[in-house]
């Protein structure tokens, strides 16, 4: 049972990031910026851990 839990999870999650990177990303590149590994892992763990 809960390795079906784990699959179901990793799932949900790859969509949920799928779509919100797709969206970050153009938002990102609208302003003509190079996103760079450090301004990836910003925004992603600002979006998924934030500080509060």
């Amino acid at each position: 049972m809960d390795e079906h839990r784990v699959l179901l999870g990793g799932y949900v999650l790859h969509d949920e990031v799928d779509h919100w990177w797709g969206n970050a990303k153009q938002r990102l590149e609208a302003g003509g910026a190079f996103i760079s590994w450090a301004r990836f892992k910003r925004e992603f763990l600002t979006k998924y851990f934030p500080a509060d």
